[in-house]
């Protein structure tokens, strides 16, 4: 067994671990999906907006202006959050060889979790009623993020303690990251909301601060979880060690050194030191250099594809998640260019690469986890062959089909507006055919959401629903 990867059979110490963390891991995933599927659909309800706006028009609490918060944080606090912190909880578990630590501390996990989805819940309703702060990823009212940051940090101490008290000897490459990503977002969020929302500062610091929330948020919480989900399970399926494993000590050490610099681009053009929009664009382009490294640890292995292990529907999810993880890369690279973002900061072109973040660099790797863990926990095969395969399909068709759209709909209205000739109207016209298409894009996201839903409702309650005669 390589020292990267999870156990290959169901010693004792394994099942205890998994026997430990089954119930929290499940209802954090349950909870997860149950909000992925609502972000999808109000989504899906603002691309039809932007087609149609009089579409709900009657029911003045449902303004694109309140849906588009409440999906935006839908989908980074109630599903990719709360999924991070499933699969956090079950790798680091495994990669330190220590059970959950008893009824006690399982209690005060649900006990978060409870927290967690209540914050969420009801900060979604107080955006609803007209509650918002006003601030993009941080609407929620003051009183419902504190309470994401205190439930947060009643987990996150626990996996960092368990770290602490591995039994496994020298920590690998997907404990650094893991570790990295608990650290950070009580760091990042909680110094984004005190600067921000509940002591906020003078108007023109928020601007930068904003910036790095938006860029530390991905790249230091959500994708080295994400990473590590990566490191741990690519090698488990093809029973070999990280290619060129010398260089993930300095691919981790880069993401933390330009991932906190990330978001600063987009300030470019605007009223902020001229080195602060240098240090984004530097940090955007040089962003790509972590990204390749990691992307040769993970694809490098792949030449020692093995079957049929490395064939089921959780490593088709990590693989696509490592060249998803590329495109952000190189796209974020680009976007990054003081020229191109000139011609491209207020186009689609820079929601496809949040869109591209969030569905596909940090969602396609947690799905892999998902995937793999609940067979685990639940000691069984649980899934449906072909629901796996109509939610990848679909998943991935809606992705890149979303991606798509948003790039050429933004080259094409960059163009457009750098031309003095062509009117506004005719702008928003040009745009028109690729809204129209989102629609698709989004309602097949959708319904892969749904699908996974089913999926696993079927593998929880499989017992019930098909019992064995």
């Amino acid at each position: 067994m390589s020292e990267n990867t999870l156990p290959h059979h169901e010693s004792p110490s394994v099942s205890v671990i998994d026997d430990s963390v089954r119930l929290p891991v499940i209802i954090l995933f349950g909870n997860a999906i149950h909000w992925l599927v609502v972000a999808t659909l109000l989504s899906l309800v603002l691309s039809i907006k932007l087609v149609a706006p009089g579409f709900l028009g009657g029911i003045s609490f449902l303004t694109y202006g309140r849906l588009a918060p409440m999906a935006r944080d839908l989908m980074l606090y109630g599903w990719a959050s709360q999924a991070a912190l499933a699969a956090g909880i079950w790798l680091m578990a495994r990669l330190c060889g220590r059970p959950l630590g008893g009824m006690l501390h399982s209690t005060l996990i649900i006990s978060a979790t409870v927290l967690w989805n209540l914050a969420v819940l009801l900060g979604t309703l107080a955006i609803l009623a007209g509650y918002s702060t006003g601030v993009e990823w941080l609407e929620y009212p003051n009183w419902a993020s504190a309470m994401l940051f205190l439930s947060f940090l009643l987990i996150g101490i626990w996996v960092v303690l368990l770290f602490d008290h591995r039994s496994t000897g020298q920590a690998v490459a997907a404990q650094w990251h893991l570790i990295a990503a608990f650290c950070s977002f009580p760091w990042v969020y909680g110094t984004a909301n005190l600067l921000l929302t509940w002591k906020p500062i003078q108007a023109s610091a928020q601007g930068p601060i904003h910036s790095w929330y938006c860029g530390s948020l991905l790249a230091l919480w959500l994708l080295p979880v994400a990473l590590a989900s990566l490191y741990t399970l690519i090698p488990h399926h093809l029973g070999c060690q990280i290619h060129r494993r010398n260089l993930a000590t300095l691919g981790f050490w880069l993401l933390l050194l330009f991932g906190g610099w990330n978001g600063m681009d987009r300030l470019i053009g605007g009223p902020v030191p001229a080195w602060m929009t240098s240090a984004g664009v530097v940090a955007g382009v040089l962003f790509l250099i972590p990204v390749a490294i990691i992307s040769m640890n993970l694809l490098g292995m792949l030449g020692n594809r093995r079957e049929p292990e490395s064939s089921g529907p959780a490593f088709r999810f990590l693989v696509m998640g490592v060249y998803t993880l590329l495109t952000v890369g190189v796209l974020g690279a680009l976007l990054a260019w003081p020229g191109i973002s000139g011609a491209l900061r207020f186009t689609g072109a820079t929601e496809a690469k949040t869109q591209l973040w969030i569905l596909g660099a940090v969602s396609l790797p947690l799905f892999g986890v998902l995937y793999e863990a609940l067979p685990h926990l639940l000691k069984r095969e649980c899934w449906s062959t072909g629901l796996s395969s109509l939610h990848y399909s679909l998943t991935l068709t809606g992705i890149w089909l979303l991606f798509g759209l948003l790039v050429s709909g933004g080259l094409f209205t960059g163009l457009a507006l750098g031309d003095p000739t062509v009117s506004f109207l005719n702008i928003t016209s040009y745009s028109y055919p690729f809204h129209f298409m989102e629609c698709a894009a989004q309602l097949v996201l959708v319904a892969a959401a749904l699908v996974l839903a089913i999926n696993v409702v079927r593998a929880l309650a499989a017992d019930y629903l098909f019992p064995k005669r």
